[in-house]
């Protein structure tokens, strides 16, 4: 207080005495600073004394924690549900339902009641819906107008008449088959048995090929197959998965090369390897032009520079769904090729099933492998009475 007074003060001193008095007020003013400060720490000291405060060190050690290992109990999960093995004879029921329910499961409608005229003339109808031939049909009918005279015909005896009569013209048929699509013999290691496989544009060739290659590779045989469809590069690559997946040989070509030229690499390929199969896709061919059918007979005689006694099978692709219309595709190839066999198609989209029973009688052509979707396991051989009872829904 003594300092702002003096300071005060000063202000109205004469000059002279101003600079004097400046020189004290320096040396004041750092006596008063000193004399804060001592204070100031001396407060400090005794106020930390007072609480009994003290300071943590600079760097504390962390505080050790004892891991005791905690031992949990196991959860018990549920077992997870066995996957349901689906008989290639389910999916063929499966697959033959829209010929089942549409053509066949209107028999109930008809057999109500007593047999007349014309639940006989709407039964004929029925029966050329199902694509089971003309021919066959009526010869069928003779003996239905017979057995209704009898007065002994009910829903389920004409089944069971109708699956006897169907049999009877299919199985001296099926008899012709080559086993050996079937079945790998060991006993025959290292005798390449070469299959072309033909059909129309979208039969399903292909896929088709893909499946057999792998049922041959699950049972030991070496495949060898040649794409010789060389205007599709879709169908090759298609072709190449199936391949790759099944551990079978392919040989292609580039897009557009000489389909006969690609079949007859394939078979000298599986000559050299000693391959148990060579099967041949060859590119889709309406049976309508005539130039293109040639290229097949083509493909089919240039193997015999090879082996004269190639190709052992020639086995034509048949789309279920074309129904009749695959007729007379079957009677073209045929006439050209001099086929060995059929396989039947995608029964699992189509109502014209049937078909199958006109084209065996009229062809004479056994029917070796049916289908009836698009895994390996929905190709499988054709046993008549196993498409007869899932057709007629017996």
């Amino acid at each position: 207080m003594a300092y702002f007074i003096g300071y005060f003060g000063a202000c109205f001193l004469p000059a002279e005495f101003k600079e004097g008095f400046v020189n004290i007020e320096f040396i004041f003013i750092c006596i008063i600073v000193i004399g804060i400060t001592i204070y100031v720490l001396r407060h400090r000291k005794e106020t930390l004394k007072d609480k009994k405060v003290i300071p943590l060190p600079k760097t504390a050690a962390k505080p050790q924690i004892s891991e005791v290992p905690v031992s949990l109990p196991t959860p018990i999960l549920p077992a997870a549900p066995p996957v349901p093995t689906i008989s290639f004879t389910d999916r063929l029921k499966k697959g033959l339902s829209r010929s089942r329910l549409e053509v066949w499961g209107k028999l109930s409608t008809l057999f109500s009641g007593a047999l007349d005229d014309e639940k006989i003339e709407s039964l004929e109808e029925l029966l050329y819906g199902a694509d089971i031939g003309t021919a066959t049909v009526a010869e069928l009918m003779v003996l239905v107008h017979k057995k209704a005279k009898e007065g002994n015909l009910s829903e389920e005896s004409f089944k069971t008449f109708l699956f006897d009569f169907l049999k009877a013209k299919m199985e001296p048929i099926q008899t012709k088959v080559d086993h050996s699509l079937y079945q790998f013999n060991p006993a025959d290691k290292g005798q390449t048995k070469v299959i072309m496989v033909v059909g129309v544009n979208g039969a399903g060739k292909t896929t088709t090929i893909g499946k057999l290659a792998t049922k041959l590779r699950s049972q030991g045989a070496s495949v060898v197959v040649g794409a010789c469809d060389t205007f599709r590069a879709a169908a090759v690559d298609q072709l190449q998965v199936w391949c790759d997946r099944s551990g079978a040989t392919m040989i292609r070509a580039k897009e557009g090369s000489n389909p006969s030229g690609v079949g007859y690499d394939a078979l000298q390929a599986a000559i050299n390897q000693n391959a148990d199969y060579c099967i041949l896709d060859t590119a889709g061919r309406l049976h309508t032009k005539e130039n293109l059918m040639d290229e097949l007979v083509k493909s089919k005689n240039v193997l015999k520079k090879l082996d004269p006694t190639a190709p052992h099978q020639i086995l034509l692709v048949i789309d279920a769904i074309t129904g009749q219309n695959a007729l007379r595709q079957a009677e073209e190839f045929h006439k050209a090729l001099d086929l060995t066999g059929l396989i039947f198609t995608k029964c699992d989209g189509s109502s014209k099933a049937g078909s199958a029973v006109s084209i065996v009688e009229q062809l004479k052509l056994p029917i070796a492998y049916i289908g009836v979707g698009e895994t390996a396991e929905d190709l499988d051989v054709f046993r008549i009475d196993e498409y007869l009872k899932a057709l007629l829904g017996m």
